[in-house]
């Protein structure tokens, strides 16, 4: 036991807070910690992207895909093919305070026939960000593209 004591007030003075040596018969174990072991870290990289949260700019996209159907579903009545550009300001509440409809293709009284739909919108779903007005520019086609559009070996589509 002589030899297992003169080792431990040899080593005494090496050991850290972190471990103790185990002297067993004159040989020496090793090091054994005195804390609980850590759990792994998760990394990013480890978690599936379902089950991140969405970012603003995710969360912004989803919206917008969302208002853009709904303003499909609103104007399926209209006959005219067309392609028009919606530009709504919309408050955190999801009433709308504004609404511009510019005609990019399409004759122009596709416009006539958009701006009250548009209009009778009624309240949308608040929009994902923090703000008092959310100004929003929407592409909406309209029986886009129509029977006139030729493709490129001249074919009606």
């Amino acid at each position: 036991m002589r030899g297992a004591q003169w080792l431990w007030h040899s080593c005494r003075g090496h050991l850290g807070l972190g471990g103790v040596l185990l002297a067993i018969g004159g040989v020496v174990w090793a090091g054994v910690p005195l804390s609980a072991p850590q759990p792994p870290r998760i990394s990013e990289t480890d978690v599936s992207p379902q089950s991140r949260p969405l970012t603003h700019s995710q969360l912004l996209d989803e919206y917008l895909v969302r208002l853009q159907e709904r303003l499909k579903d609103e104007t399926r009545s209209i006959q005219e093919s067309g392609l028009a550009e919606v530009k709504l300001a919309i408050r955190k509440d999801g009433s709308v305070t504004f609404s511009e409809i510019a005609i990019l293709d399409g004759p122009s009284t596709l416009r006539n026939e958009l701006l009250p739909l548009v209009n009778q919108l009624g309240p949308l779903p608040p929009p994902p960000v923090d703000a008092d007005v959310l100004d929003v520019s929407v592409l909406l086609p309209l029986r886009y593209p129509g029977p006139d559009l030729l493709d490129s070996i001249d074919q009606e589509h």
